[in-house]
């Protein structure tokens, strides 16, 4: 009898813990979220973060989506969820792609959470990045994947040609380390050992204007104003590298890695959420690697890259509730910490870098300081709502330009006619 009344106790009990499971999986909210995942160690560091959400919320399911195709990728897959009526709750969108989704009412200002919410203050991020995200005086956004372009350098190479193992600090300095440096091994009549190598980027390029006073668009991001006379300039600058000096070349992202890492390239551009991935690869490759700030010329200027953490503006109460409640973990100080001493990428609150998670990252490893060292002079990237129909048209133009093809201002002012129709037309239909 005893046995029997044991028995029925363990089925009782056994079927009472299957349907308080079945309720809490019925309570659960789910949300999505679109990632563009730009690198592994963003991705490894982010499926941490997101399992150790999804354990302390357990009344929180998050769909997932890791976008192929990085930013781009996840901006056309947003519109197209939108448009079909089943956008996603959260989504990591790049710098230029954010403002047209909130001039089409398609995002959700965050006042009112971070009001209620103590534990995110926006005087705790960095001025500018949140600058860029406030419009019509809401936040639209929170800096989540934040980078800057660095330069990635070799020392050795600089030493082996009698010169001081730094990067160049001025624009000069491209064209003086570069005829040092610059070398033709195979004797056919081609420099084979280069300064620099340029590619289909146009965030680099961006770079380039700024520290030549220029700009891709004008403040009020309704008209493009990269033919102005210092935009000339700056590409003539670096198509006198390319054509009279013969020290740098165009190529291509893997190119460029390939020839940086076999010793045939001085420095690279790169962005510094890859330092984690470079110092791997220079360590894998046996060389020393060095990392600097962006060389200076009418002023020092570095564009902020990389995406921003938003919640679209669908679901229900609950649902946008969650998504905070997923964006809040995320911007956590101590997470941002470990996500940007994970990657390199850099966590851009305040408290985030006086974690002894960074400064024992920094004590160690002391070349992950130079992104925080460029914030003195780091500036948002360009706010046009349809900067993506035009970038592409652009960088195909430099690249042009760089191969020494057709005249550089004419084609900058017919590229500028086009994109401010385009903007216009775009504003007239939103």
């Amino acid at each position: 009898m005893r046995k029997n009344l044991s028995v029925s106790v363990v089925l009782a009990l056994t079927v009472s813990a299957l349907v308080a499971a079945a309720q809490l999986v019925s309570a659960r909210t789910t949300i999505t979220m679109y990632d563009p995942r730009p690198n592994t160690k963003v991705g490894q560091i982010v499926d941490t973060l997101l399992a150790e959400f999804s354990a302390q919320n357990p009344d929180i399911y998050v769909d997932y989506v890791h976008v192929p195709g990085s930013y781009s990728g996840v901006r056309e897959k947003t519109s197209v969820a939108i448009a079909g009526g089943a956008a996603p709750n959260v989504v990591i969108l790049d710098q230029t792609h954010w403002f047209a989704f909130a001039y089409s009412g398609h995002l959700l200002p965050l006042d009112e959470f971070i009001a209620q919410d103590p534990t995110v203050s926006i005087d705790d991020y960095y001025p500018g990045i949140v600058d860029f995200l406030t419009w019509k005086g809401s936040v639209w956004g929170l800096p989540y994947i934040v980078s800057t372009p660095v330069i990635y350098y070799n020392p050795a190479l600089f030493a082996t040609r009698g010169l001081d193992p730094v990067a160049p600090r001025v624009w000069d300095e491209y064209l003086t380390y570069g005829r040092r440096i610059a070398q033709d091994t195979d004797g056919d009549q081609v420099n084979d050992i280069l300064m620099i190598q340029f590619y289909n980027d146009n965030w680099f390029f961006e770079a380039w204007l700024g520290q030549n006073g220029a700009s891709v668009v004008n403040p009020e991001g309704t008209e493009y104003t990269f033919n102005s006379p210092a935009a000339v300039e700056t590409f003539e600058f670096l198509q006198s590298l390319t054509q009279q000096a013969r020290i740098a070349k165009v190529g291509t992202f893997n190119s460029i890695y390939a020839d940086f890492w076999a010793g045939k390239l001085a420095i690279t551009e790169q962005s510094t959420a890859a330092l984690a991935n470079n110092i791997e690869s220079a360590a894998n490759n046996g060389m020393e690697l060095g990392v600097a700030p962006l060389a200076c010329q009418k002023q020092c200027f570095a564009p902020i890259g990389g995406g921003n953490l938003h919640i679209v503006n669908t679901g229900t109460a609950a649902e946008k509730e969650a998504a905070w409640r997923l964006v809040r973990f995320l911007q956590d100080p101590v997470n941002l910490a470990r996500m940007g001493a994970a990657t390199g990428y850099m966590a851009a609150r305040r408290s985030s870098i006086e974690t002894d998670v960074l400064q024992s990252h920094f004590a160690s490893e002391p070349r992950a300081v130079i992104t925080y060292e460029q914030l003195a002079y780091a500036s948002p990237r360009a706010r046009i709502p349809n900067w993506s129909a035009i970038s592409g048209r652009l960088n195909q133009a430099i690249l042009g330009f760089l191969n020494g093809n057709g005249e550089i201002s004419s084609q900058l002012d017919e590229l500028v006619r086009v994109g401010n129709e385009l903007v216009a037309e775009w504003y007239r239909q939103n």
